[in-house]
């Protein structure tokens, strides 16, 4: 495809004019619902489908549109949750130059350059969101890794982050919450990055006890109070991180029974007794993997994942129910979702995507080839969301308010830009299937292939006039940087 300078397209183009019709006259001034009157494509494409797989995976190919549809919609997810038993050598064969996913923390922190486990993370972390079929196990992974939200940047954490990805969130993404939990506790990035490495009986830490009980278990409503902070805190002292001097261990947990308070302990009305040593905490984990407010509080945050950004209080209810029944089972919450006629009734209700999803999307919808390189970071970092990046404990916010102010809408629309004019070095878009179509098929098949739907007709007949006002630029190019930019795209 021939390049073409984004200053050129602008002017060219009445890009940002028909962007604004589509948008709903301002940036930032969109609904929060799209409207779903819209024109049906050929009866082979199923909206429901396509807007099913939009909120399971990170965006929908011809190949997961055929899938789907070969199997229909239960068994689809079904298959999705046995993510083991999905080939995933089309990502992992992307993944095989990335000698540091797989090293130990002690040849991490020998690395010449100590941003190089931090640079293949991120790169690693965007290849198998494009790239893997296990789409719905790649969403998880997203999930929990902002759940359990570990900013790399922080001091040795940028030697630690590889391992837990590796050994804790992976793992665990569609397992059982208990395990998940406890792997987490055990986590050497999460005790240094939240403090509990140094955490003794004689300074008790409280930093990470706080951000456990509110959120990553009961949440900040859980009914604890600022002691049950502090004798979690006493319960998880001695719970650190082996050092330098540990030979081949170092960087791995180690409880240090000597650093341990063994005193008696009463956290959320529970008698922890004296002597327990390392089962305090163990005891603690189970007994917050196992409480009614863990359980609401894990299932409010998947229904607006999965739903909207206000969830309804009636499938919470219910999914949370499922979560105490099956004792934490994911596959089984997320089965109670799925099925659910709240979600069925939320598609194409409109939740915004998060930068990450937005880039993955328009990679695996239009099959850019890309390693997600220096240049295309850059794109993703103006949108305010590179892996692993965001410092707070809370994770990147996961509601629209937070990623639609007219300096991320702009990113967004530059982003779009970039990709369909070629302008992205080591990203590229093959769009020559367009080429020598007459404009309304070019604009219907981009719409079917990127909306799962054609155009309602006014604003089809704008991007049609969009088009009608460039030259020398393909018709198919202005008309793929309009819909990647289109509020149609950016939501779920």
């Amino acid at each position: 495809m021939k390049k073409i300078s984004r200053r050129d397209f602008l002017k060219l183009s009445g890009f940002a004019s028909t962007l604004t019709l589509l948008w709903g006259c301002a940036p930032g001034a969109a609904s929060t619902a799209v409207d779903l009157s819209v024109t049906l494509p050929p009866a082979e494409h199923d909206l429901f489908l396509f807007n099913a797989l939009k909120r399971i995976g990170l965006g929908p190919t011809p190949a997961d549109m055929e899938s789907i549809q070969a199997s229909g919609f239960e068994a689809y997810v079904d298959s999705q949750l046995a993510y083991e038993q999905i080939d995933d050598s089309a990502a992992t064969g992307r993944l095989s130059k990335f000698e540091t996913l797989n090293m130990p923390v002690k040849e991490l922190a020998a690395l010449a350059s100590p941003t190089q486990p931090v640079f293949e993370l991120i790169q690693a972390a965007m290849i198998r969101a494009v790239y893997s079929p296990r789409q719905l196990y790649e969403r998880m992974v997203q999930f929990w890794t902002d759940h359990f939200n570990i900013y790399i940047l922080k001091n040795q954490v940028r030697f630690l982050k590889t391992g837990d990805d590796r050994d804790v969130i992976r793992p665990n993404a569609l397992g059982n919450f208990h395990s998940l939990l406890s792997a987490s506790m055990r986590s050497p990035a999460m005790m240094v990055y939240l403090d509990n490495a140094s955490s003794t009986k004689d300074r008790p830490n409280e930093n990470y006890a706080r951000e456990l009980l509110e959120l990553h278990t009961l949440g900040v409503d859980g009914g604890y109070t600022q002691e049950d902070i502090l004798d979690v805190a006493r319960a998880l002292t001695g719970w650190s991180v082996t050092g330098r001097r540990a030979m081949d261990n170092a960087g791995e947990f180690t409880f240090r029974r000597y650093a341990h308070d063994d005193g008696a302990k009463r956290i959320l009305g529970v008698e922890f007794p004296a002597g327990q040593g390392m089962e305090d905490g163990e005891q603690l984990a189970r007994m917050l993997a196992e409480h009614s407010a863990t359980a609401r509080f894990i299932a409010y945050k998947l229904v607006r994942h999965f739903l909207t950004d206000t969830p309804p209080a009636g499938l919470v209810d219910k999914v949370s129910q499922t979560f105490q029944s099956s004792r934490g089972d994911i596959r089984e919450v997320l089965r109670s979702i799925f099925f659910s006629e709240e979600f069925k009734t939320s598609l194409g209700a409109g939740k915004l995507k998060k930068p990450v999803e937005f880039v993955a999307s328009a990679a695996r919808q239009l099959g850019i080839e890309t390693e997600f390189d220096r240049p295309m970071f850059r794109l993703i970092q103006a949108m305010g969301q590179v892996p692993f990046f965001w410092p707070a404990p809370n994770g990147y916010p996961d509601v629209g308010a937070a990623w639609l102010n007219t300096n991320d809408l702009l990113a967004r629309w530059n982003f779009a830009l970039s990709i369909a004019t070629g302008s992205v070095r080591g990203a590229d878009v093959d769009l020559s299937w367009l080429a020598g179509l007459p404009e309304p098929e070019v604009v219907d098949e981009l719409s079917i292939r990127l909306l799962g739907f054609i155009l309602p007709s006014e604003l089809r007949a704008n991007v049609l006039g969009a088009l009608a006002s460039i030259s020398g630029v393909p018709p198919e190019t202005s008309a793929c940087a309009l819909l990647l930019a289109s509020p149609y795209f950016q939501y779920r």
